[in-house]
């Protein structure tokens, strides 16, 4: 199971991540069309109650009664909106049914009559169903049609304040749905919302019908802040599972790196060790106690070995400290060009027989302010990785110069060199330069460089490479001068 996610650590992410982003889309598309619903209904009751509003304001004109706050309570209550609602339902599926309306000084009434007979009686085109005392037909046309216009203008300003901006189009139709008597649609209309078909006026008994072109734009803006919410959410949850993800692989190859460290490791260490074996074997078999000569050199390339062990088994342990790079600075005024003749002297013994190296010191002692362990390392390195990757025929040049402010170093060797590509990720932490297949041949932590760079920037200095392929590598370091 463990290796199952190791492997597909990265496809389970990219899965989760579409997986959360498909419910966060299927989210909004269901607010959405919930939103678009509620938007529909609340423009279904902006027109009934508009036009209701105004078959009441027609009604309370007459001779302006003194009931009109009892009027105004019965006309625009919600039964009454029902009761008429299902009175025209009736009307319109053949009942005969009429309406009366009689108003004086005191009151209005307002009668509906249903007659329910074995054969139903259609009245005659251009009979009227509705009889209004002391009115004339001319005088109900002209405001019916008043009625019209103010509904158009009361609807328009409603779609305004909701946030609707397209033109609203209407249709006007009969009283029984069968024609449409007028409408200012445009050619191809293909509506987002159409209202249902409201009475209103009194002499025609025409019925008014909203169109809309869209309504997305509005449903879009109220759930701005569930958009803005859900787009946050996908994007920290990306940001989340990529540092997850990243730091993942900083753990791989942590331990990919430490796992080449501990095997490289453990070939080195057998080499000092059969060699001390070998020469404490030689002193015994031929008895060299008896030359001296011999047995002083023998004796020397043990010390010589068992340094070398002590200094790998010391860097083992502070492997942890040259990856994180957390190691204590001493500082102290110290000789660079002393150290590096140390360096050099200590590491001539390494060297095979067509191998050189030659130091070119400056005329001025150049000191800087620094860590003499830590400074040596670096020296140490910058050679090592020099014969690593030149072998035997390694030929090395040091040169130091210093002024008053700075104190310059050069490495230069005739290995294989570096491409232009890596100048800069060599000195990143476990990069290795690839070679043909992407296969090492020289062993190696990928840790030398970055503890260089480290060391450097801790004591204000720099580290730059020039280099080609076929043409070796020139390593530069630059330090502050003691004052």
């Amino acid at each position: 199971m463990n290796q199952f996610l190791s492997r597909y650590k990265t496809l389970l992410i990219v899965l989760t991540l579409v997986l959360s982003s498909g419910l966060q889309v299927l989210w909004l598309s269901q607010l959405f069309s919930a939103q678009q619903r509620q938007l529909k209904e609340e423009l279904e009751q902006l027109v009934s109650k508009t036009t209701q509003k105004h078959w009441y304001l027609t009604l309370a004109t007459f001779d302006k009664p003194k009931s009109d706050k009892r009027i105004k309570q019965v006309f625009l209550s919600p039964e009454w909106a029902l009761l008429r609602q299902a009175f025209d339902n009736m009307r319109n599926t053949g009942l005969a049914s009429s309406m009366r309306i009689e108003s004086d000084a005191d009151s209005t009434a307002v009668t509906l009559h249903l007659s329910l007979k074995e054969k139903l009686v259609i009245k005659k085109k251009g009979v009227p169903l509705t009889a209004v005392t002391g009115y004339s037909v001319s005088q109900l046309h002209t405001r019916d049609s008043l009625t019209l216009e103010a509904i158009k203008k009361e609807v328009a300003k409603k779609l305004d304040s909701i946030g609707i901006n397209t033109p609203p189009y209407y249709g006007v139709y009969s009283y029984n749905m069968s024609s449409m008597v007028y409408n200012n649609f445009p050619k191809g209309l293909k509506p987002a919302f159409v209202s249902g078909k409201y009475v209103y006026g009194f002499q025609d008994h025409f019925r008014y019908q909203l169109c809309l072109v869209s309504i997305d734009g509005v449903v879009i803006y109220r759930m701005r802040y569930y958009i803005l919410s859900s787009m946050l959410m996908m994007l920290l949850t990306g940001a989340a599972f990529y540092y997850i993800l990243r730091l993942l692989r900083k753990i791989q190859v942590y331990a990919d790196a430490k796992a080449n460290f501990v095997r490289n490791m453990s070939h080195e260490l057998k080499t000092p060790i059969a060699t001390v074996s070998l020469a404490l074997e030689s002193i015994q078999k031929y008895k060299l106690g008896n030359e001296p000569e011999a047995l002083e050199n023998y004796l020397n390339i043990s010390r010589h070995e068992l340094k070398r062990l002590d200094d790998m088994v010391e860097k083992a342990l502070n492997i942890d400290k040259e990856i994180n790079a957390e190691f204590p600075i001493n500082f102290e005024l110290y000789d660079v060009q002393t150290g590096i003749q140390q360096v050099i002297s200590s590491m001539q013994l390494q060297f095979d027989e067509p191998s050189q190296i030659s130091f070119e010191p400056s005329s001025e002692p150049c000191f800087v302010y620094g860590d003499p362990v830590h400074l040596s390392n670096v020296f140490y390195n910058l050679i090592e990785n020099a014969l690593k990757y030149t072998g035997k025929h390694l030929q090395m040049e040091i040169r130091c110069t210093c002024d008053t402010d700075s104190v310059t170093i050069k490495f230069k060797d005739n290995g294989p060199g570096i491409e232009n590509l890596y100048h800069q990720k060599i000195f990143d932490e476990f990069f290795r330069v690839p070679e043909a297949g992407n296969i090492h041949s020289v062993k190696g932590s990928g840790l030398g460089l970055y503890y260089v760079k480290q060391v450097l920037e801790r004591h204000g200095g720099t580290i730059r490479v020039k280099s080609e392929p076929g043409k070796g590598s020139s390593f530069i370091i630059t330090l502050k001068a003691a004052s």
